[in-house]
């Protein structure tokens, strides 16, 4: 006759032992899945602090309401004031300085939402006995600092045989010619003086200097 016997430890016909009620075994989390969320906090903080600092960091600019063409004097109305971060990488004049802009002649084409500075306004288009001459001058033949509108310059024949100087002031800043060969740049010169001038600036023929006022 067969008896019941306790099962022996180690036994694998041993029936499992229950788990108790109420007790759940813990996930194991994963390594990955752990980084990849710090690391998503992390950007998050970082992105948090930028947006933060450029909200905080900022000037003031003046800015073109209205489009404004070269020879047009500008208005209160033309100008408006805008904020833009304090590392703006374009060049602008403050916002505090906007009723210094009014009365000023667009020495180019100002279209709305550009900046206007210095290099982009003068006084008066051409002056009463004067011309706008415009030159292309290579290396060598002009400074290389920059010549603003306003600056007082003379002009020098270099053909042979021609001493002639002629004074005159730069109308519009120099800009880089698409070749990168040379500069191109208006300036006044007394009316008598143009032809000559541009006759000279067509076939290479002349150098500018820029010269202290007074």
């Amino acid at each position: 006759m067969l008896r019941d016997r306790a099962p022996e430890a180690g036994d694998p016909t041993a029936p499992a032992q229950p788990r108790p009620e109420g007790v759940q075994l813990r996930p194991r989390r994963s390594p990955r899945l752990v980084a990849l969320g710090v690391l998503l906090v992390v950007l998050g903080a970082l992105g948090a602090a930028a947006l933060y600092s450029a909200s905080v960091d900022q000037r003031t600019a003046v800015v073109m309401a209205e489009d404004v063409v070269r020879g047009q004097q500008l208005t209160a109305e033309d100008l408006s004031i805008v904020s833009v971060p304090a590392g703006f990488q374009v060049d602008v004049t403050d916002g505090d300085s906007l009723a210094q802009l009014v009365g000023r002649t667009a020495r180019t084409d100002l279209p709305a939402g550009s900046f206007p500075t210095a290099r982009h306004l003068g006084d008066e288009p051409i002056p009463p006995g004067h011309s706008l001459v415009g030159l292309q001058l290579g290396p060598g033949r002009m400074p290389g600092s920059e010549l603003v509108p306003g600056t007082a310059v003379q002009l020098v024949s270099l053909a042979e045989g021609d001493e002639a100087v002629t004074d005159a002031v730069v109308a519009e800043a120099p800009v880089l010619t698409d070749d990168g060969t040379g500069f191109v740049l208006d300036v006044v010169v007394p009316e008598e003086a143009a032809h000559a001038v541009a006759r000279l600036a067509a076939t290479q023929q002349l150098a500018l200097v820029a010269v202290g006022e007074g």
